[in-house]
């Protein structure tokens, strides 16, 4: 693996940061999503990062995207436009993208990579989260496609998204084989629920998701029909790895926020930096970010090299969301008080670091993981 950053990579993160900085920091979208900000980001062009030209996209490695959305999260501080913005690009377009058919393609990528069309994927229900195999939803194949029933819960994008990608039981037991469908909001039978109010990433609105007797056509199967588990199995891969690389960058605009405040805030006659309980909580953080970044590109360069990264994942999962909460308690405590009001912003990124050990996954479910992939 080469860890050197090249000066093309060096120009496009300083690129990335001017422009969040000048159009994606705005103070009043904070807490629900801005589809000025969507269409900003559209018009940057990073929507298509590692989609080819024939679709819209930059054609960029892996590599490059991990670095993309590690500089997105560092630069905005409005995490929850920055998720949702994730959740299209790597659980709706990358999955539509190596999985879908070529008309299929030629239906929606065009539209998604251009931020004409959100994506979403909705494989979570109301009493299957991390036990996503005993999903309740199913599809039945009459008179020439595939009828959908059942339903989602906690869908992120959900209220704003074009295209889902859903997965159904249509195996029957014990097989219980899965279908992944990709399903336009338009279809009859496809009911949007109101949006639920979350403690933290406000920015990213979700919902629950009704099909009643939605009917699919084939065409609409991603990849092939019974064959849902991979593709789920690999939609969650990309998850952990690309959706949580924001939360990196979020981690180091924390600790250098940090930085700045425990040279600032004078106690006792002298910089509380100085302080030991103060500068272990920095050095903490800072191992925290160096130790991420590591994960993230080794996770990218398997990506790049078309091997699997399925243990790395849940590792790199069960590793950011930890520190990610644990930078943010600290922080709070270096800035005392003031972390406490909703005034300087660190309470805010305490709740929305809180659900990252929760989606994609609990972080229970990661330790299985890791445990049944080390035996």
């Amino acid at each position: 693996m080469n860890f050197t950053v090249t000066g093309e990579q060096k120009e496009f993160r300083r690129e990335i940061i001017r422009f969040v900085k000048n159009n994606l920091n705005d103070g009043d979208a904070l807490e629900e999503f801005s589809f000025d900000m969507w269409e900003k980001i559209s018009r940057f062009g990073l929507l298509g990062i590692t989609v080819s030209e024939e679709y819209g996209g930059l054609n960029e490695s892996y590599e490059t995207a991990a670095m993309t959305f590690e500089t997105l999260g560092y630069a905005c501080k409005n995490n929850g436009f920055i998720f949702a913005v994730a959740n299209h690009v790597w659980v709706a377009q990358n999955i539509l993208y190596l999985y879908g058919s070529s008309w299929l393609k030629d239906k929606y990528l065009h539209d998604m990579t251009s931020g004409k069309k959100i994506g979403s994927m909705a494989m979570t229900e109301a009493n299957s989260g991390s036990d996503a195999m005993n999903m309740a939803s199913n599809a039945h194949i009459e008179d020439g496609c595939y009828v959908l029933n059942g339903g989602k819960m906690f869908i992120s994008n959900g209220p704003i998204a074009d295209v889902f990608i859903v997965f159904a039981v249509t195996g029957h037991q014990p097989d219980r084989r899965l279908t992944a469908f990709v399903i336009d909001k338009e279809f009859s039978g496809v009911r949007i629920g109101k949006t639920i109010s979350k403690m933290g990433l406000g920015a990213c609105p979700a919902c629950e998701l009704v099909f009643d007797n939605v009917r699919v056509p084939f065409e609409h199967v991603l990849g092939n029909p019974d064959g849902g588990k991979q593709i789920m199995l690999g939609a969650v891969e990309w998850e952990r790895c690309f959706e949580f690389a924001p939360h990196v960058g979020a981690m180091q605009r924390i600790m250098e926020e940090c930085c700045e405040q425990a040279r600032g805030r004078m106690q006792f006659g002298k910089p509380i930096a100085e302080y030991q309980a103060i500068s272990h909580k920095i050095a903490d953080m800072r191992v925290a970010v160096e130790m991420a970044k590591q994960m993230l590109y080794k996770i990218a360069w398997l990506k790049d090299n078309k091997r699997s990264a399925y243990c790395e994942s849940a590792i790199f999962k069960l590793y950011v969301s930890e520190n990610y909460i644990n930078t943010c308690r600290d922080a709070m405590q270096i800035y005392g008080a003031y972390g406490y009001s909703s005034e300087y912003g660190v309470e805010k990124e305490m709740r929305d670091a809180l659900a990252s050990s929760i989606y994609s996954g609990t972080n229970e479910i990661q330790r299985n993981t890791i445990f049944s992939m080390t035996m």
